[in-house]
């Protein structure tokens, strides 16, 4: 059983005519009113708009978690006025849309804006095409519509709920994370995340915020690059996730028979192709009783790179990796193919069509088409994979409801080299939502 260590995990890896009548504004500039359509032309002039948050339930005190929707509506406007509105993080988040209220002087930030940082109606987009960073931010809401003053609030938002308890595992069996207790009564099914290349816990952490407020016992594990741990990504033994196993099945509360593993990037390698260590390509990244597990040779070729115009340089890697497998023979290949259909349960693949990082899509389907040639996915129903047309390397279900207008491109640390993941903001978005949305449908069906 050397890559089948892994067998009974449940995997999901992972934006005119006649002047009527005129009012001038600094946000929407000169705008003539349409008397084609007697319904745009207003029958007064005292108009004093309102603006307010409406979200299903309400708005707690403590704010919405990241993937509540919520919209904005501001009500009382002249029909069809333009209403610009900015919604604005405070570490460098900005979106803004250009909509037009109805014949009712009504305007809803899920309706599709005349223009803006986002394309057709979407609700998430005020947020997720914004400039800002990865993490949870209240957002500062201004809307001008040309009367000289702004409609203001602010919409609030938090990370997780107050009833979350963080227990930090720190060399318990070896193992290092943080262990996250749901506010729902036990018993719980588990869920482990798993980061990728960035090593320690920021990806896994952002993974468990999601699926301990649906009632999950998530233990967020870091497996490299933290104290205690490998410091590169090389030689991981693959016996360390079989600990942190048997670690989180002795919590109380945990139902030991229920566990998932959700990866991301390198972390899903669960399921797929083995590859190289992370940087040190001659090394194996995983070995099982000291011996390496195999992995695809690498072929030595050079990623894509192109000047940007801010006299930066992006860096693209995915046909680095197709390379790799195109120039690696059958048995090669064979050996570093990991054995997915001896996994004893249900597995689900997400991937991303632009992803730039590597061939994600390509991956996902070679791995869907040995579990459906080894029966797998006939004796396990929930088996499925999903390509995200739009969608970038950023794909992932942690990140519903968070910012992307940065997560197209990384900058590297030496800075000035970005590395490129792909995607736009709006499809990045869009495609975490709905990644997120199928992962729970998965994992509800799955453990519960």
């Amino acid at each position: 059983m050397r890559r089948g260590a892994l067998a009974g995990w449940v995997v999901a890896l992972t934006l005119a005519c006649g002047p009527a009548s005129r009012l001038t504004g600094q946000g929407t500039g000169d705008f003539r009113y349409d008397v084609s359509d007697p319904r745009c032309i207003p029958t007064r002039r005292d108009f004093a708009p309102t603006i307010r948050l409406v979200a299903d339930g309400g708005v707690p005190d403590g704010g919405l978690l990241a993937w509540e929707r919520a919209e904005v509506v501001v009500e009382g406007l002249p029909p069809c006025r333009p209403l610009d509105v900015v919604f604005g993080q405070a570490f460098g988040g900005i979106a803004y849309a250009v909509f037009q209220a109805d014949f009712e002087g009504r305007v809803s930030s899920a309706q599709a804006p005349l223009r803006g940082s986002w394309a057709g109606a979407d609700p998430d987009a005020p947020i997720t095409t914004a400039e800002g960073n990865l993490f949870v931010q209240d957002v500062r809401v201004l809307a001008d519509w040309g009367a000289g003053d702004y409609l203001e609030l602010t919409w609030p938002r938090r990370a997780s709920s107050a009833g979350v308890d963080v227990l930090p595992v720190r060399g318990a069996r070896g193992v290092y994370g943080d262990l996250f207790l749901p506010s729902t009564p036990p018993p719980w099914p588990v869920l482990i995340a798993l980061g990728g290349p960035e090593g320690g816990l920021a990806v896994a952490s952002e993974l468990e915020r999601t699926y301990v407020e649906q009632g999950y016992l998530v233990l967020a594990l870091s497996y490299w690059k933290t104290e205690g741990l490998p410091q590169v990504f090389s030689r991981i033994p693959l016996e360390y996730f079989l600990e942190a196993i048997e670690l989180v099945k002795e919590y109380p509360g945990a139902r030991a028979d229920r566990i998932a593993l959700v990866g991301v990037s390198r972390g899903a390698e669960a399921a797929g192709f083995s590859w190289p260590a992370f940087d040190v390509w001659t090394e194996p990244s995983w070995t099982y009783r000291d011996a390496g597990v195999p992995a695809v040779p690498w072929a030595n070729a050079l990623p894509l790179r192109r000047a940007r115009p801010d006299g930066g340089e992006d860096v693209v890697l995915r046909e680095v990796w197709g390379e790799a497998l195109r120039r690696a023979n059958p048995a090669e290949l064979e050996a570093a193919t990991i054995p997915v259909e001896r996994i004893g349960g249900p597995v689900l693949l997400l991937a991303a069509q632009d992803d730039q990082v590597w061939p994600s899509c390509d991956f996902a389907e070679a791995t869907f088409a040995r579990l459906v040639d080894a029966g797998h996915a006939s004796r396990h129903p929930l088996d499925g994979r999903v390509c995200f047309p739009g969608a970038g390397h950023v794909l992932n279900p942690g990140y519903v409801g968070l910012p992307m207008g940065r997560a197209t491109a990384f900058e590297r640390d030496d800075g000035g080299v970005f590395d490129v993941f792909g995607g736009s903001p709006q499809a990045n978005g869009q495609a975490t939502r709905e990644a997120w949305r199928q992962t729970n449908t998965f994992l509800e069906a799955a453990l519960r």
